[in-house]
């Protein structure tokens, strides 16, 4: 630091004692040094030349040193220079009055030079550490300003794809709002990703949404944002509320997973579902996102779904059945109905299938296509699951105690995937048999594809250990879902139940009858027998008995009936047709 390059102002109405001062401060190498003697031109001086150090004087006609430093005050603000005053006066009233206004020292008149020398290099000393320390504070404010939104960028973007995160997407949605513009939104779901994982490891899934993110972000215009909403759903927000324009967008961006991703030598296969909300002005952000992704197409071929008010009931709908089903056993909202199966071959009943009813209070009758779904993703069907049995049972036990069964009858159930695969089904079905001492004969299984693949190892044990005490096993729904030769050849089961999707169109589609027959000699061929489910003709019943189909079951003989019904129609039960003999259908 040099202290002769300081600019000094000099400022004295005496003539004389700015001379003085100049001169003084002039030999000892100030090479900056000015002098004003009218108090009026500093003000204009400085706002031109700021000093570094001002030299006042207090006591000067028309505008005095307390006046002056106020004004100076006024104008600079925190970069007010440092200011010395020179008075005659160092009276405890003049001191105090200066210190108040902020001044930092005093020199008294006369002048002593090396005083006002030594006082003069002090306060420019001190000032230079006050400068320094400012620009260190200024300087670190402007790295922790810089840093902080650094940190802030960081937490509104995803560090794999560098897209903005869920933080990032809310504060674009924000804005739109605050700016009330055409808004609209696309819930991209991808689908598959976590078999990705599992095949190739996170570091390939990682990449490969980045892939993903760079190849759908190089298709948008710079009205659209993307960013990653969750794991594996992007949000794509974009000024529009059309909704054509936006499922037109939805569609282009389908289109890119048509293909499988190429990433480095691999191949990977990948797919996607769009729901799509939009709306117009200001909005609330959190139920655009929520209509989006209530769009979001679940369970259904459909890929892109736009909101409406009708699909929002439907969800609410959904939601309230599957709070309400949870103890609808309890309350005694469900029932059991009986469908009875009926040979083919002597007409004779054999059996019936046990079905689950709900009758909520408010709601009314409710579909098991629609509940079942619903208790099974929720837990629920574990203890629903439970009482059918117990009411099952006590049925049984019930109808053997009235001599209305015969060794040749038999009360299937219906089990969940989630029920198979718990560890001791098996065993607590067959401690419950014991517990009401029914044999075995009496009481079997239905367990459909897609309820044996969720857990296959876990299926064949518990299967396994049922068989093992007679206890007889259906194949339900057969070929609508992973019908597989592998699990027919290693499962122990007894039956294989034709679904009504075959059955329906039997009479007068050729390629229904033909899987009908295929199915059929499938059965046959690993030793079961073969239920057909769905007959509403006699047609359709003369084709299923030809071709060696043991049993049938459906509206053309009887609807699920309740349990008195149940037995009163079996009572009553007299085919007005002979037993069906082998015909072909043309």
């Amino acid at each position: 630091m040099n202290l002769a390059d300081k600019h000094l102002l000099v400022v004295d109405d005496n003539p004389v004692n700015v001379e003085l001062l100049l001169d003084l401060l002039d030999d000892h190498g100030f090479t900056n040094v000015h002098g004003v003697s009218d108090p009026r031109e500093v003000l204009a001086y400085c706002e031109q030349h700021k000093p570094d150090l001002l030299l006042l004087d207090i006591r000067m006609p028309y505008l005095d040193g307390y006046a002056l430093f106020s004004l100076l005050q006024e104008r600079f603000l925190h970069q007010m220079p440092p200011v010395i005053v020179l008075t005659a006066q160092i009276d405890d009233e003049t001191r105090h009055r200066a210190l108040n206004l902020g001044v930092r020292d005093f020199i008294t008149k006369p002048f002593n030079h090396d005083e006002v020398l030594q006082r003069i290099r002090n306060t420019l000393r001190l000032e230079h550490r006050y400068q320094v320390r400012d620009q260190q504070a200024e300087t670190l404010e402007r790295m922790v300003a810089k840093r902080t939104q650094e940190l802030d960028r960081q937490s509104r973007t995803d560090p794999i794809t560098q897209l903005p995160n869920r933080r990032g997407l809310m504060q674009a949605l924000r804005e739109a709002s605050l700016g009330a513009a055409d808004t609209g939104l696309l819930f991209i779901a991808l689908d598959h990703l976590d078999e990705a994982i599992r095949l190739h490891g996170y570091r390939i899934a990682d990449q490969l949404v980045g892939h993903i993110s760079r190849t759908l972000c190089s298709q948008l215009s710079s009205n659209c944002i993307l960013g990653l909403w969750g794991g594996s759903e992007l949000l794509l927000i974009t000024r529009s509320a059309d909704q054509q324009t936006l499922e037109r967008l939805a569609t282009q961006l389908l289109s890119f997973f048509e293909h499988d991703q190429a990433l480095d030598d691999l191949l990977i296969p990948l797919d996607a579902r769009i729901g799509i909300s939009w709306t117009t002005g200001s909005f609330n952000i959190e139920r655009l996102v929520h209509m989006a992704a209530l769009a979001l197409p679940q369970d259904t071929p459909q890929r892109i779904q736009s909101y409406s008010e009708a699909l929002e009931a439907q969800q609410r709908h959904r939601l309230r059945l599957q709070q309400a089903i949870r103890g609808a056993t309890q309350r005694g909202e469900m029932s059991l109905a009986f469908q009875p199966k009926i040979s083919l071959l002597t007409q004779e009943i054999i059996g019936a299938e046990a079905l689950l009813r709900w009758h909520h209070p408010e709601l009314g009758h409710i579909s098991p296509a629609d509940f079942i779904p619903l208790a099974e993703a929720s837990g629920d069907i574990l203890a629903i699951g439970d009482w059918v049995l117990e009411e099952t049972m006590q049925h049984i036990v019930t109808w053997r105690k009235q001599g209305l069964l015969n060794d040749r009858f038999h009360v299937a159930v219906n089990v969940a995937a989630r029920q198979l695969t718990r560890r001791d089904f098996a065993q607590r079905l067959l401690d419950r048999l014991a517990a009401y001492g029914i044999p075995e004969r009496f009481f079997a299984l239905e367990v459909t594809e897609s309820g044996l693949m969720s857990d296959m190892q876990n299926a064949r044990i518990q299967l396994a250990q049922l068989a093992k005490m007679n206890v007889a096993v259906a194949i339900d729904d057969f070929g609508t879902g992973h019908s597989s030769l592998a699990y027919i050849k290693t499962l122990p089961f007894s039956t294989l139940k034709i679904d009504r999707a075959f059955v329906m169109d039997i009479d007068k589609n050729p390629v229904d009858r033909q899987l009908a027959v295929m199915i059929t000699q499938l059965a046959h061929a690993v030793g079961c027998d073969v239920v057909a489910e769905g007959i509403e003709t006699a047609a359709q019943a003369a084709y299923l008995h030809s071709i060696g189909c043991e049993a049938a079951q459906g509206y053309y003989y009887a609807r699920p009936l309740p349990a008195n019904e149940f037995i009163d129609w079996c009572n009553h039960w007299a085919p007005v047709l002979p037993p069906l003999t082998a015909m072909e259908l043309v």
